[in-house]
């Protein structure tokens, strides 16, 4: 799979972001789901959203699979009250996925908590509007001394970091994406939340996506 952007943490952790089509390619046997979770699947309405999903789903048993010696169609996940997923006698594993614009990606840590968000770039979105209700107050000042054609680029990768270390800690977009804000440690950025220390970073995939992953430190 060379289409996939993926990255290794050092410590126990992987994050990897893949085109859906890329996904699909791998052998099928390797992408089956247990058949509650392809249930679960097929009661979302859109045709791509479903497909997106499978492909996510698919990914993250492809990786698992070897790792814990088992079918991949037997790996059933489960949902805590904030329906976030988790594989339930694995008390070790965090995991976590994502998708979005034909890209799907997964997180599996070992040292902690794990978040990721993968973001298209195509989609028509009124970044002006939408930039009180998600940054910062300092980050809306500094988004706004941006030249209009940078603030699409930059407030995609504010978004995207945002959501994949509210993943982390659970809390997803019910939080007040206004009220966080990461401090950024070079290419990097850093946030103390529910209790968790965690380190993000994102990256530009192919065409113009935005991919972000958070763990905890």
């Amino acid at each position: 799979m060379n289409e996939l952007a993926d990255l290794v943490f050092a410590g126990g952790a992987l994050a990897v972001a893949a085109p859906v089509a890329a996904v699909l390619r791998l052998p099928a046997a390797r992408l089956l789901l247990p058949p509650g979770e392809a249930a679960r699947i097929a009661r979302f309405r859109q045709p791509q959203d479903r497909l997106e999903r499978a492909a996510a789903h698919g990914l993250l048993r492809h990786l698992l699979a070897p790792r814990l010696g088992r079918d991949p169609a037997g790996i059933a996940l489960a949902r805590d009250e904030g329906d976030r997923p988790f594989l339930p006698g694995q008390p070790g594993l965090d995991l976590n996925l994502s998708h979005g614009g034909g890209w799907v990606a997964v997180g599996l840590s070992t040292v902690g908590r794990i978040g990721v968000d993968v973001e298209a770039a195509g989609r028509p979105v009124d970044w002006d509007g939408i930039a009180p209700v998600f940054l910062h107050p300092g980050e809306l000042a500094a988004y706004r001394t941006l030249p209009a054609g940078a603030r699409p680029r930059r407030a995609l990768e504010w978004w995207s970091v945002k959501e994949a270390f509210l993943k982390a800690t659970g809390e997803g977009l019910i939080a007040e994406p206004h009220t966080v804000r990461p401090s950024p440690d070079g290419a990097a950025w850093r946030l103390k939340r529910a209790g968790l220390a965690l380190r993000a970073e994102s990256r530009l995939l192919a065409d113009g996506a935005r991919f972000a992953w958070a763990v905890g430190e």
